[in-house]
């Protein structure tokens, strides 16, 4: 039953992965991702009120399945194709099913702990990977996923030198710590994901990018009461995730992207248009970084005008 519900969530998020409306796919997942974390925790006070090996399984199943759908969610958020993640997420899950059910404690736990280190550590570098504005909650949850992984993996460590009967192993990593570390690392990936849904409330401070090739969505004010900021974050997203099919050393800047390359605003926007679906408008979008104010792409002049004639006076 267990694999079933997982397979049910992961497959009928396939055909949608990596398609426009990525800020809609984070949102989502991020948050079956938080029900499956707190629903782990219900089952496995289950479990110890003699609820029996399913309550196990269902309790390990949710557990790993909730840092699977949260990679899943940042994936879709940077604009990558999130499929093979899926996949594997979803093999994840199936083998911790399967281990729970058939291979007595503690190997079993030792299996589902080692698999939540490798899923939050994925987590934490998905989210280095990101730059959206502002940087502090990709950065919180950068930092929930690296600490629990860190947790997870001196869990495995204590485990095999002091052994699970011993009081070390006790005092940090029974059922209250494990409870009380997961729950701070759900609060804070979901205060972190509230913050993404509100988007910025100051304006960024400006970048400089002296070579003067950045592609940044211009008209944000305007644009985003047209299409709403949700969509204006995904459209950042897509564009940066583009570049860098062109070019690997691509650098992202807070409304578009650094890039070296010629045409680049005539060739971002046919590739968007045939991989995203853009719309005619929204690649009108796609200016060059000098004409906007919130990227400087040349460097400053110090000297300052003494009049308000030509350049030669």
């Amino acid at each position: 039953m267990s694999v079933a519900v997982a397979a049910a969530v992961l497959l009928a998020a396939l055909p949608r992965i990596g398609t426009p409306g990525a800020m809609t796919l984070f949102l989502r997942y991020a948050a079956v991702s938080g029900v499956a974390a707190v629903g782990s925790s219900a089952m496995y006070f289950m479990y110890g009120a003699g609820g029996g090996i399913v309550a196990l399984v269902l309790g390990d199943v949710a557990m790993v399945l909730a840092p699977a759908l949260l990679l899943i969610a940042l994936e879709a958020l940077a604009g990558r194709r999130a499929r093979r993640w899926a996949t594997a997420s979803l093999a994840l899950v199936a083998v911790t099913a399967v281990v729970t059910a058939t291979v007595s404690l503690p190997w079993s736990l030792v299996v589902k702990v080692l698999l939540l280190t490798v899923l939050c550590t994925a987590c934490a570098l998905s989210a280095a990977r990101l730059r959206l504005e502002p940087r502090w909650p990709m950065r919180l949850i950068l930092t929930a996923n690296a600490a629990y992984a860190t947790y997870s993996a001196t869990r495995i460590i204590v485990g095999f030198i002091a052994g699970a009967d011993s009081p070390l192993y006790a005092l940090w990593f029974s059922f209250a710590p494990v409870t009380i570390a997961g729950t701070l690392a759900i609060l804070g990936i979901g205060v972190a994901v509230v913050r993404v849904r509100v988007g910025p409330r100051a304006q960024a401070a400006p970048v400089a990018c002296p070579a003067g090739r950045a592609v940044v969505v211009g008209d944000w004010a305007l644009a985003s009461a047209a299409y709403g900021p949700e969509r204006m974050r995904a459209m950042v997203a897509e564009l940066q995730s583009t570049a860098r099919t062109f070019d690997e050393t691509a650098r992202d800047l807070p409304r578009g992207v650094e890039i070296t390359m010629p045409d680049a605003i005539t060739r971002l926007g046919d590739s968007l248009r045939d991989v995203y679906g853009w719309k005619p408008d929204e690649v009108a979008l796609l200016v060059d970084g000098a004409t906007t104010a919130a990227i400087h792409t040349h460097p400053q002049r110090t000297g300052r005008r003494r009049g308000r004639g030509s350049a030669r006076t």
